[in-house]
């Protein structure tokens, strides 16, 4: 007994809760609710004539008869709705028929609550779609509540009867005139295989979603032009918050198939204008559900949609068709936007923009996705994520999809032969649907629940919680439905009866809430509200709206968990009128009924200087635009992971007129001309006319260096040729050198320089031999159309101004690998240079310099940390005076993971003996370990494969040895178990020790680290940038870096500065960085690949 209260003393009561099951799962002969989503396929209605026919039913949560208890309505589609009266602890009465909720026959889909017409009781309506040809069965509803669970249907009369197949609909105050609107997500013709609209244009002005104003709480009129809402797409959910923090409400409507997400952003004068593109950098393809909420607690509002790719490996591949590079870059061209079959998590900026970091935060992949639920579901004060899933039958599924198409065929030919005098058939008279149905698998699956750990860190919990029965799950809806403090989940599921979990956090946690129920005292709607409840820890925001995930309404009730909080601040509400309200020391663990009663306007907030200002635009400021050509990289090699010929322009600077200011140069890609900038005595630029780099304008400039080659003492300039567009040892490979006259003006020498063909990647100067001249390192990232080869890369010494391939020393880098960038440093502290490189599949490289002869450094400290590094910085982070290193790796954004367990490989050998070498990238799942990519793009690459294994299925259930066995054996075997990016902190003795870079800084490649004491403290900060958008499109672009200032600490520490107060933005395909002084203080230049040089000011 003593040993268990010693236990409980030093570890807590939670100790003993650890393994208990957060949720649990109420039945039926306990809930009361009977309602089952009953969906069969027959000759009027299948999945072969409707491909949502299998999307399931909504929930909705609300309080009907205002007796403190939530109750629940259930969407049929096949069969009636049903609403239910909570009686209390978590029972419930069926009150359907007696109602007025109609079962009309008709399919209903989504459930919107709201009080329409101001009378205090909470109204219905139902979104109706499906039957092609009957448009009166289309029609949606409005089920006004007369009280005591008593309704009747008013959709005609409030104008709101809309009949064009509705998926969802959601009210709003989108005018702020205090009556609720109502946004209607209508579909197109919801076509399936053999559908009759099948081939036609179904994106039509008619099928446009639509928006109703409130006139008076007595009817609706449509105003969808007006507000430049006309817009057609194939809409699943939508939801509503103030993302940019204007005060206004603004809409995110998800889209199916190749039509873009829509992102509204209300502009407060009755109209919405389309920001996708430019607050998005990528989306979801096939997206579902949608919710939004502040996941990080920074105040901003963030989005997560859902798609359709399966987590384990074997449905992963039997259900992907393979990537169809014409199709995708289609979509981009005709406005589609850049989508990816994978969830997003849109993480707002707070600038107007959103960086996708899903993979980062491990959530992107749960398989056939509906809705999703954002909220604190264990009260710890961060919110957690939990996701449906399912589908009746893998109608993706590639085999079984081949199989259909070609039973229907063989039937239909069989058929006609056998009755050659039928005449004119309807194919569903005479086809055996349920045996064409048989061929496609039905497979239930669990559903996700994924528990917050804080910096966007989530853990798969569905297990541990008790939340992974299997099912085939739809809408989904939370809310305390037995008033005790924390929330439970309602699914609807399809064939059979919903699921209740009830919530065990209050029991088996020690964890806080606290909960409000606005209310507004003119029966205006308090929907759009906002909340931030302050504690000593930290602030929270939420904001209310109803429609979360898809098809459901869940409760609207604000509620915070707190964790092992004992007291509130206060709360700050902000009413939709721009009233703010303010609640002091309200008690936890209850919940608190707030009448409207503001005290003052909401204060425009004041603007705050940022560390830097963005000045591209200013008059004086250069302008130059990086147009990159165009050029396949995968013709050559199918599997290629990303392209190599998207990697400039290169930057430099450096004082070429000898007038005391720094000059730049900045690269062009192939088949357009670097450019040169003066800097003129009033802090602007000008372009030199003296270009010669334009005659070899063919060559891709990848990097550059000013350096004084003849010591003259001006400074010649170095341009690096790189790429993959040409082959191997092509002339357009060579390197430049420009010899300056001392004014500025260049002239290219080419006897200057070794004939050197490589496709080069970085070029780092340094008097390494000390004979008072420039020497160079040449680093070379690959040998062009051959990847993983590496060509070789040189040290150059400076024979006068001529040079020479230092053969000795350059023995030592012919088996370097794939060389991204390198740095001189001083590692042994012996007052010369010593060279450090890293580059992608290798770990960082030392090589110690003695009296100009070099020797590679063994590093056990440095040999675990393969990556795929792009930078690498020197810099005294902890100023004891040795440098440590800021290393920008891939990121842990990136669809590719690693670990030391678990490393992401690569093999390459010729495995089909054409003569020709093949790629095959593997990676683990669940600890085996398998192929990257699918059966389609494998086979494209290696024939054979197709020839042996012939099904989808098969391909998918394998792993990488049983598919490539012995051939794996001898050829080039690389392998990458870091992808995050670090500092390495040198111990004196040139021993170096990792530090992760903050995961802020981890949310995109660092191509580029800058250093300097940027908000004036003493301390050293660390600017970053970096993206790559040029990889194969069954991968999402790594573009969620936006630029990142780390703030140094007195603690040793780095601490992010959110972009609205850094003034840091660069959210393009960023690869170079460099510092200029002025007379008007430092600049920033950023360059861009496709795209505008970018400048910010120090201020």
């Amino acid at each position: 007994m003593r040993l268990l209260i010693l236990l409980i003393f030093i570890l807590g009561p939670n100790i003993f809760f650890a393994q208990q099951k957060m949720f649990e799962l109420v039945e039926t002969i306990k809930s009361g609710i009977s309602f089952n989503n009953i969906v069969k396929d027959s000759r009027e209605q299948n999945i072969l004539k409707y491909a949502n026919f299998y999307g399931g039913g909504g929930v909705g949560l609300a309080d009907f008869n205002n007796d403190g208890l939530t109750d629940i309505y259930f969407t049929g589609n096949l069969v009636g709705d049903e609403i239910y009266k909570n009686k209390g602890d978590l029972n419930f009465e069926n009150m359907t028929p007696s109602s007025g909720i109609e079962d009309d026959g008709n399919w209903s889909s989504g459930v919107a609550i709201a009080d329409v017409n101001g009378d205090g009781l909470l109204d219905i309506y139902v979104s109706k779609e499906l039957y092609d040809y009957q448009p009166e069965r289309r029609k949606n509803k409005l089920y006004l509540n007369q009280g005591n669970f008593k309704f009747i249907e008013a959709a005609e009369d409030w104008g709101i009867a809309d009949d064009q197949r509705s998926r969802q609909s959601v009210f709003f105050d989108y005018d702020k005139d205090g009556y609720l609107d109502l946004f209607v997500m209508n579909h197109p013709p919801n076509r399936g295989s053999y559908s009759p609209y099948m081939g036609q244009n179904i994106i039509l002005p008619e099928y446009s979603s639509k928006l109703y104003k409130n006139i008076n709480n007595e009817s609706f009129k449509d105003v969808t032009k007006e507000a430049n809402l006309l817009r057609t797409g194939f809409p699943s959910s939508a939801i509503t918050s103030d993302f940019n923090n204007d005060g206004w409400p603004d809409l995110y409507v998800t889209n199916d198939f190749d039509i873009p997400e829509f992102l509204y952003i209300n502009k407060g004068d009755g109209t919405f204008s389309y920001e996708t593109e430019n607050a998005l950098r990528h989306t979801s393809f096939y997206s579902m559900g949608v919710d939004a909420a502040d996941i990080d607690n920074d105040g901003h509002t963030d989005i997560m949609t859902l798609d359709m790719v399966a987590e384990d490996n074997f449905r992963l591949k039997s259900n992907m068709s393979g990537m169809d590079p014409k199709a995708f870059w289609n979509v981009v061209s005709n406005g589609g936007h850049y989508q990816y079959m994978f969830n997003a998590l849109q993480l707002n900026n707070g600038n107007g923009s959103f960086s996708e970091i899903a993979h980062f935060s491990e959530i992107s992949s749960t398989d056939w996705s509906w809705s999703n639920l954002i909220a604190d579901f264990d009260n710890d004060g961060l919110r957690d994520i939990h996701v449906t899933n399912g589908l009746l039958r893998d109608i993706r599924n590639s085999d079984a999809d081949k199989e259909v198409d070609q039973f229907v065929k063989n039937y239909i030919s069989k058929y006609i032969e056998n009755n050659p005098n039928q005449g004119n058939i309807d194919i569903w008279d005479i086809l055996p649907l349920e045996d064409v149905l048989s061929i496609l698998p039905s497979v239930k699956l669990p559903n996700y629940m994924f528990k917050n750990k804080d910096k966007f860190s989530f853990e798969n919990v569905s297990s541990t919680w008790g939340i992974d029965k299997l099912s085939f799950s739809n809408g989904s809806a939370y809310g305390d439905l037995d008033n005790d403090g924390d929330l439970e989940i309602v699914i609807n599921n399809v064939n059979s009866e919903p699921f209740l979990y009830k919530n065990l956090s209050v029991e088996n946690t020690t964890n806080n809430f606290i909960r409000f129920k606005l209310k507004n005292t003119q029966n205006k709607s308090s929907l759009g509200t906002k909340c931030i409840l302050f504690t000593s820890e930290k602030a929270q925001y939420a904001e209310t709206t109803s429609i979360r995930g898809m098809y459901s309404s869940s409760e609207t009730e604000i509620h915070f968990g707190i964790g092992k909080e004992k007291k509130i601040d206060s709360l700050e509400i902000y009413w939709p009128d721009q009233k703010k309200q303010v609640l002091y020391s309200p008690k936890i663990n209850k919940l608190h009924s707030i009448e409207y009663n503001p005290i003052d306007f909401i204060s425009k907030s004041k603007f705050e200087n940022t560390f830097f200002k963005d000045i591209t635009l200013n008059n004086n400021m250069p302008k130059y635009f990086h147009k990159e050509n165009f050029y396949d990289d995968y013709k050559k090699q199918i599997l290629l992971p990303h392209k190599f010929s998207q990697s400039g322009p290169a930057l430099a600077k450096g004082d070429v007129n000898g007038d005391g200011l720094d000059d730049f140069f900045i690269g062009g890609a192939s088949s357009s001309s670097g450019e040169l900038f003066i800097q003129t005595n009033d802090g602007g630029f000008v372009k030199n006319l003296s270009s010669p780099w334009g005659k070899h304008k063919f060559s891709e400039d990848i990097d550059a260096a000013f350096i004084d080659t003849d010591s003259d003492g001006d400074l010649d300039l170095y341009v690096m040729s790189g790429g993959n567009e040409f082959e191997s040892q092509s002339q357009i490979y060579l390197d430049r050198l420009y010899i300056n006259d001392g004014l500025g003006n260049y002239k290219f020498e080419k006897h200057l320089l070794p004939d050197i063909f490589e496709s080069g990647s970085v070029v780092s100067p340094s008097d390494y031999d000390r004979d008072g001249d420039i020497d160079l390192f040449i680093g070379t990232r690959l040998k062009p159309w051959h990847y993983p080869e590496s060509g070789s890369s040189y040290f150059l010494m400076n024979n006068n101004g001529t040079f020479k391939i230092d053969s000795n020393n350059s023995l030592l880098l012919k088996n370097l690998g794939m060389i991204n960038d390198a740095v001189w440093s001083d590692v042994d502290n012996d007052s010369d240079q010593d060279l450090i490189v890293i580059g992608e599949w290798g770990s960082p490289t030392i090589f110690i310099n003695k009296n100009g002869v070099f020797n590679k450094k063994q590093t056990p400290d440095l040999d675990p940390y393969k990556g795929w590094w792009y930078s690498i910085k020197e810099v005294d982070i902890d100023k004891d005076g040795d440098m440590d290193l800021i290393a920008g790796n891939l990121g842990e954004n990136f669809k590719y993971k690693s670990s030391q367990e678990f490393p992401f490989e690569l093999h390459y050998g010729d495995f089909d003996s054409n003569g020709d070498k093949d790629i095959v990238l593997s990676y683990y799942n669940y600890g085996k370990q398998y192929p990257l990519r699918g059966f389609s793009c494998s086979s494209q690459q290696i024939p054979e494969i197709a020839n042996k294994f012939k099904e989808y299925d098969v391909f998918a259930s394998l792993d990488l040895n049983d598919i490539y066995g012995e051939q794996l054996n001898g050829v080039l075997n690389l392998k990458a178990n870091e992808f995050s990016s670090m500092i390495f902190m040198n111990d004196g003795n040139g021993n170096f020790s990792p530090k992760e870079l903050p995961y802020r800084a981890q949310f995109s490649s660092v191509n580029e680290a800058l250093t300097n004491d940027y908000n004036k403290d003493g301390i050293t900060d660390i600017l970053l940038i970096g993206n790559m958008h040029q990889v194969e499109i069954e991968t999402p672009r790594n573009d969620a870096g936006i630029g990142a200032l780390l703030l140094g600490t007195e603690s040793g520490n780095y601490e992010f500065s959110p972009t609205n107060k850094s003034g840091f933005f660069t959210p393009g395909d960023t690869k170079r960085m460099i510092e200029i002084e002025t007379k008007n203080g430092l600049l920033i230049l950023v360059a861009n690949n496709n795209d505008i040089l970018q400048v910010f000011k120090l201020n």
